[in-house]
């Protein structure tokens, strides 16, 4: 199985028209939702983008992998190479 993770800048969930929104349209956005899947439950590890993301990709915590703030490299390099 091939999975694709798109993941857009900040923005609150309720500024997609896919979400609700019959102010802003974001037709692209609305396709992909309407054809692959789109988790409206969810949490942020981290309100940063980097730590968060890493968090993602490793499945780990970021007090374990280690990146807290945007610019910085994960502690352990050996949770990037085993992804």
């Amino acid at each position: 199985m091939n999975v694709l993770f798109m993941i857009t800048d900040a923005y609150r969930a309720d500024h997609t028209s896919c979400a609700g929104n019959r102010v802003l349209k974001t037709p692209n956005l609305a396709r992909l939702a309407k054809e692959g899947v789109r988790f409206t439950n969810h949490f942020c590890t981290n309100p940063i983008c980097m730590p968060n993301r890493a968090t993602m990709t490793t499945g780990v915590y970021p007090n374990v992998h280690g990146v807290r703030s945007n610019g910085m490299k994960p502690r352990n390099y050996r949770l990037w190479e085993d992804i």
